[in-house]
């Protein structure tokens, strides 16, 4: 028995063919993607492309570590005196008047100092009153309602 027969030959080289066509396939594709990749280099190499990442990258940590790290550690410095933890309590004044239209609000740092302002609305006239925190004591007499805004910022800031 002869080992190269003709069908074997037949079936060697449908088996050849559809290897060589799926080649060309993957061959295309791949060119494709490369043509695609190459297209904005325009007269640049990939190297030349390497080199300009690399000295963008440069430039960019130079930034970072010349502008923009002193600007965070300044704003860090700041936290701790910034208004943050505020309450707020709506409230009527007077019997006669409607609408919650009195307010207190109390805003502290994170060193709980800060203030209480609030403001008493009459048909009349009306009123703002402002009194200071010092590490959550209070310099003034409190209201009620002004006593709430407080308890209400000091919970806010111990989230």
């Amino acid at each position: 028995m002869e080992l190269f027969t003709p069908l074997f030959l037949g079936v060697c080289s449908i088996v050849l063919f559809v290897l060589v066509v799926t080649l060309f396939s993957l061959l295309f594709t791949m060119d494709r993607k490369y043509r695609r990749f190459m297209k904005g280099l325009g007269t640049m190499d990939v190297e030349s492309l390497m080199q300009r990442y690399a000295e963008d990258l440069m430039q960019l940590r130079i930034h970072l570590e010349t502008r923009t790290e002193p600007r965070i550690s300044a704003m860090e410095r700041k936290f701790p005196t910034v208004l943050r933890n505020v309450g707020m309590v709506s409230y009527n004044a007077f019997e006669s008047m409607g609408n919650l239209m009195s307010f207190s609000i109390a805003a502290l740092d994170e060193g709980k100092n800060g203030f209480v302002l609030s403001g008493i609305y009459g048909r009349d006239s009306s009123y703002v009153y402002a009194k200071d925190i010092k590490t959550g004591v209070p310099g003034k007499e409190l209201s009620r309602e002004e006593k709430e805004a407080l308890r209400i910022a000091m919970e806010n800031g111990r989230s």
